[in-house]
């Protein structure tokens, strides 16, 4: 980083990971877009050539968009990995951890604008970018009461059951900027 560069700010990298989870577009999903996302591989030390295509063509693009409505939206014989932690905590969509998140949305001055229910994923990384703007660490307390609880079994089933590796990545992304920094995650022994 040159020293006329800023420090990527940790809101800016929820947006973004929030943008990796909403349904694939060609209006954003660019090789602009995979290039931003590979840096931010390379960064963190992961190798990113073979977890993420060279370029975004139509055939990648069609391929990442159908592994995405089946995982999320629509798969047969049933969607493998709903992004909403009320099917994870409640076993049902749109429900009392939903009414809840909501509230905790509500009492932080947030307030839901999309067609999207609170406890997607894109809607509770957007409002985690929205406290971290507030101020670098205020999203602990919604990490750990409202998006860890969840999504470990989200994320294994992603791990599990995406065929593309773009989405695998995305999720294995969000893990590391959302899980507790352990002393050994630290470098530090006990």
């Amino acid at each position: 980083m040159s020293a006329t560069q800023e420090p990527i700010r940790l809101a800016e990298i929820f947006r973004f990971l929030a943008q990796t989870m909403r349904y694939p577009e060609s209006s954003w999903f660019t090789d602009d877009f995979l290039s931003v996302f590979k840096e931010l591989l390379v960064q963190l030390g992961h190798v990113p050539q073979k977890s993420l295509p060279a370029k975004i063509t139509d055939a990648i693009l069609e391929e990442i968009q159908v592994d995405y409505t089946r995982l999320f939206i629509n798969g047969v014989p049933h969607v493998v990995a709903p992004p909403y932690a009320s099917i994870y905590i409640d076993g049902t969509l749109n429900s009392t951890t939903a009414d809840k998140t909501r509230e905790y949305f509500r009492s932080h001055g947030f307030d839901i604008t999309t067609n999207e229910f609170p406890d997607h994923l894109v809607t509770e990384l957007d409002f985690i970018a929205l406290l971290e703007d507030e101020k670098q660490g205020s999203s602990e307390e919604f990490l750990r009461l409202y998006f860890r609880p969840w999504f470990a079994q989200f994320r294994d089933l992603v791990l599990a059951e995406a065929e593309v590796s773009y989405l695998k990545t995305a999720v294995e992304v969000i893990d590391f900027f959302t899980r507790i920094e352990t002393e050994a995650d630290s470098g530090q022994a006990a």
